[in-house]
């Protein structure tokens, strides 16, 4: 599989790489999400989500494996910082809740896996 790469091409073999879909969730990249609520402009993950679903579609097609990492925190929220971290944003429906599951972690429907 040839990438048309800068500053030159690159080969890869299908059979010994993956193609990485790091964080493209729903509080990242979507309207009242976690970031948009927060303020914070998602304009360019939005613009990123196309291409990201052409290079899974190709690499698809090349038989290669897509691996998705997503963040998300214990139902507990023991892991989500102290509590002035960006991850306890107080918001309607998007701010950590104890066990309460959201769907702001699930991956971009027009991405999915």
């Amino acid at each position: 599989m040839l990438l048309d790469a800068r500053p030159e091409p690159i080969t890869i073999d299908p059979e010994r790489a993956a193609l990485l879909v790091i964080d493209m969730q729903n509080d990242f990249g979507t309207k009242r999400g976690m970031f948009d609520c927060a303020g914070i402009d998602i304009s360019q993950i939005q613009k990123a989500a196309a291409p990201t679903a052409r290079g899974i579609a190709a690499a698809r097609r090349a038989g290669m494996k897509v691996i998705y990492l997503k963040m998300g925190f214990r139902p507990d929220l023991s892991d989500a910082g102290p509590k002035d971290s960006p991850n306890w944003i107080k918001t309607p429906s998007h701010a950590p809740r104890g066990g309460v599951p959201s769907t702001g972690r699930n991956t971009k429907s027009n991405l999915n896996p």
